[in-house]
């Protein structure tokens, strides 16, 4: 049975990823240039289309050109040898050493198909990019970032993504769910994330900044326990003239992830319980309404919908695209503290085209944004194709003080993963966290979060400058 295309590309990422890993634990089977060799072939065979001129290079250096979709051929049949001869011993031979040695007998074969394949793709595109625009598209790799949701344990991410600055790895691409897309829509803002910057806005913030009252007034989400306005990330969110930031506007490319609430479903949907004070206050409001979110978990209810993804939603604010990604359905109604007329107008679009009553958090289709990221680099959103996917998850079951009465809405949240671990190429699962209900933690919860999370990115340093380290051109004579 033949594999679809996209199943062949994901499985074919997939043993990338394992040959890095490998060749980090066992550098002495393989040599370093046939494990270069092996790594070009393996994202030329997954090449469709790219922007020449868009790889090699820091975001505000580029010069890329129109995108160039590839001739097919050459590529299908390099794609079909290496899944015939490498998928098994890269993604079932458990034997690191056996792996490798497996890989190296096929070395070879390997070097003429991938030869034959750039020769056959220059001769055919040699109007549309030379062999250095081909090479620096196939040696050099981007990171892309996938932050998930998790209310309040998601500032961890602030701590991980400061650790890879400190190392020269900076995102090219982020596509962010709920508090992963709040967080993201900050970093995004600067092409070196402002750490600082975002560290002080954050300890600096009040409640009143962010939340009020629930309204009836301006609401562009489902009904919550309290209003999300944002007025606070002004500040962070504008021009020096004060007008807003657009998704378009941003230094790094930045999506944002949200769920429409379908028409057809909308009638269905449980009631919120009557607002009322409770005697251990707002965090135990919160607390109850999160565990109503199982009930939005289904695509009869849900339909996801990427802001940024086109030119047209990337006319949005900022802002807007972080509160209705953030309105957790029954805790967070997003209702701006000021509209803004072109986000408005966008939104009122998608309800239509997608028969739509509301809009809600990103997080109750795809906790872990991964496969709208994969999805986005595919449909050229950066230029390049040629990228690591690092996604990132602080919302799963921990049996702490703070989190174990959450494991119903966790576990429910996890059963989303499977569908997204083939377009991720490495998951950082956060622990411990902050609680999810501590939504505006005090500066200390915020430096142990910060910590946390930059001791965790550790572990993952030495694969990641792995796989982004420039490969060399191999030698085909």
């Amino acid at each position: 049975m033949s594999l679809s295309e996209e199943t062949a590309l994901l499985r074919i990422k997939r043993m990338e990823a394992s040959l890095i890993r490998s060749y980090l634990t066992h550098s002495d089977v393989l040599r370093r240039a046939d494990y270069e060799l092996v790594r070009y072939a393996l994202v030329l065979a997954r090449l469709r289309a790219f922007s020449p001129g868009a790889a090699g290079t820091r975001l505000a250096h580029r010069q890329a050109r129109a995108e160039v979709t590839l001739n097919t051929s050459p590529v299908a049949t390099l794609r079909k040898l290496l899944l015939d001869t490498l998928y098994a011993p890269l993604r079932e031979q458990r034997n690191i050493l056996l792996r490798l040695s497996q890989v190296r007998q096929h070395v070879p074969q390997v070097r003429a198909a991938t030869a034959q394949a750039r020769r056959e793709l220059l001769a055919t595109h040699a109007h549309d990019f030379n062999a250095a625009e081909l090479d620096a598209e196939l040696c050099h790799k981007v990171l892309v970032l996938a932050p998930g949701g998790g209310g309040g344990s998601g500032f961890v991410y602030i701590g991980l993504v400061a650790r890879l600055k400190a190392e020269g790895l900076l995102p090219s691409y982020i596509v962010g769910a709920s508090i992963g897309a709040l967080l993201g829509g900050l970093m995004a803002r600067d092409a070196e994330p402002d750490i600082e910057a975002l560290m002080a806005w954050g300890k600096g913030l009040r409640v009143r900044q962010i939340f009020s009252r629930p309204t009836t007034a301006g609401v562009l989400s489902l009904p919550g326990a309290v209003r999300l306005h944002l007025r606070g990330m002004d500040q962070m969110l504008c021009h020096p003239d004060g007008s807003p930031l657009r998704i378009k506007d941003l230094a790094i490319p930045y999506d944002a992830l949200i769920a429409g609430v379908k028409l057809s479903a909308y009638r269905d949907l449980p009631a919120l319980p009557a607002r009322r004070s409770h005697m251990l206050g707002a965090p135990m409001v919160v607390a109850e309404r999160m565990l109503q979110l199982i009930s939005y978990f289904s695509p009869h209810v849900a339909q996801g919908i990427v802001l940024g993804r086109d030119e047209r939603t990337r006319e949005m604010r900022v802002v807007d695209a972080i509160g209705l990604s953030s309105a957790i359905p029954g805790v967070l109604q997003y209702a701006p503290w000021r509209d803004d007329v072109k986000s408005l107008s966008i939104l009122s679009d998608l309800r239509k085209t997608h028969q739509l009553r509301a809009f809600m958090d990103g997080g109750t289709v795809a906790n872990v944004p991964a496969r709208a990221a994969w999805k986005g680099v595919q449909s050229g959103r950066i230029g390049t194709r040629n990228a690591f996917y690092l996604a990132l998850d602080c919302f799963h079951p921990q049996w702490s003080a703070g989190h174990a009465w959450l494991v119903p809405v966790t576990q429910a949240i996890q059963a989303q993963l499977p569908a997204q671990r083939p377009y991720y190429d490495w998951l950082v699962r956060f622990q411990p966290t902050p609680s999810p209900v501590n939504l505006l933690p005090s500066p200390t919860v915020f430096d142990k979060a910060f910590q946390w999370g930059w001791d965790q990115a550790e572990s993952l340093l030495p694969q990641l400058h792995e796989a982004l380290r420039p490969l060399q051109v191999p030698d085909f004579n």
